[in-house]
């Protein structure tokens, strides 16, 4: 009998440094921004400008980039979609004014639109069914973990080398990375030299067929499916609760507690850190629970409630918080139970999305990126009229519970289009 290949493995793995480098790309920013803020006199509102202006192009650029990773294939698109974004990181170390400032984070999250649906179509093409989620809670941990490693590069470089240079730096790393997307990764498993027939019939177990070019988008399926509306719900609760991790930390650290640029980078990565290992876990955790109780419907239902619950609680406890110590050890259990959802929630909606699981999932992470555009104003606001980022902390806790609640009335066996 022949061994299965294990080139799937290494497709993971390529998915896995993608996440990476778009978090590294992503959260450098939120590190940079007391320097930048200095360099170009901005206040904290005006900056929170710089965060959203991201998230809109994000969100108005996520269904029609999803839509291309369908219609294109995810190689071509991932390639148009990572050299993009990488080229604007570099040019955010160029910028000498706001609006030239403004401009560019706005390109740069057009550019990045469509990154994580698209990785995750790829990964329902090349992983069977009942692998799909570990494969997702790795590229998430991959993305948690590039916003884990983010704050503490960026201290580093901008420590030694200015602010300025950390944008260079992170976008180089994308640009390598397309190289290798474009050399090496195909759509098609069964086009790939290094896969045998044996790893193909895994591969194949429970695989939706790519659409066609003729193959019409079935929108008002997609877009009026209960269970695809209730998904996005909880991922625009997911989103707004998560911004905070990758917006403000750096910058209440330093106000709450008076922590330096490099004090604050290296504690932001360890929520950060504890969401790698929640995706991971939440994965693993759904797939075992799937397989020991042939209940798909309730793994999946009680890692994404679940991980809800307990951030939910992780951030009310912050709001006690007298020291960066004790601030942290809350965070990092609000970051790394609810990144236990994540695989779920991507592994759901590739599902409920068959065929067009990535304009599913562009759908879906549209919601997030709505949040994305309100979270960090709403932050910046709430810390202003309060006096501190306590008030922020409530309104996550409750937003979670809502996240949390969701659950219970989504089904992942049924999907949208049969």
């Amino acid at each position: 009998m022949i061994r299965a290949s294990r080139t799937r493995d290494r497709v993971l793995a390529l998915v896995f440094a993608a996440a990476v480098i778009t978090y590294l790309d992503r959260v450098c920013v939120s590190v940079a921004a007391p320097a930048m803020q200095k360099e170009l006199g901005l206040s904290q509102v005006e900056f929170s400008w710089v965060f959203t202006a991201f998230y809109i192009a994000y969100a108005v650029f996520e269904m029609p980039a999803s839509w291309l990773g369908d219609r294109w294939g995810q190689r071509v698109t991932l390639v148009r979609i990572v050299g993009w974004w990488s080229l604007f990181t570099v040019l955010t170390g160029m910028v000498r004014n706001y609006w030239i400032l403004l401009a560019t984070r706005f390109l740069f999250g057009a550019g990045e639109a469509g990154a994580f649906p698209t990785l995750s179509r790829a990964l329902a093409r090349w992983f069977p069914v009942h692998e799909r989620g570990r494969a997702n809670g790795l590229m998430w941990a991959g993305a948690r973990f590039g916003g884990a490693v983010s704050p503490v590069l960026a201290a580093l470089v901008i420590a030694s080398l200015g602010w300025r240079a950390s944008f260079v730096v992170f976008g180089l790393a994308g640009l390598l990375w397309v190289a290798v997307c474009a050399f090496w990764f195909r759509d098609d498993p069964a086009e790939h030299r290094s896969v045998n027939a044996a790893e193909l019939e895994v591969i194949r177990i429970g695989a939706a067929p790519p659409p066609s070019a003729q193959d019409k988008v079935p929108w008002r399926k997609l877009l009026l499916n209960g269970d695809l509306l209730l998904l996005a719900a909880t991922y625009f609760a997911s989103g707004f609760g998560f911004q905070f991790f990758v917006t403000w930390l750096p910058t209440y650290l330093t106000n709450e507690f008076g922590l330096s640029t490099r004090q604050s980078g290296f504690y932001s990565s360890a929520p950060l850190l504890a969401g790698a290992a929640g995706c991971f876990l939440g994965g693993v955790l759904a797939d075992w629970i799937a397989r020991r109780t042939g209940s798909l419907l309730w793994a999946r239902r009680l890692v994404g409630a679940g991980g809800f619950f307990l951030g939910a609680a992780g951030y009310a406890a912050a709001i006690f918080a007298g020291s960066p110590e004790f601030a942290i050890a809350c965070l990092v259990c609000a970051a790394g139970a609810h990144d236990l959802t994540l695989p779920v929630l991507w592994a759901t909606c590739t599902d409920l999305g068959g065929q067009f699981g990535g304009t599913a999932s562009g759908f879906m992470n549209l919601a997030s990126s709505l949040s994305g555009m309100l979270a960090p104003y709403t932050a910046a606001r709430l810390a202003e009229a309060f006096g501190s980022f306590n008030s922020v902390f409530y309104v996550a806790a409750g937003v979670y519970v809502i996240g949390g609640a969701l659950w219970f009335w989504i089904d992942p066996r049924k999907p949208a289009i049969t």
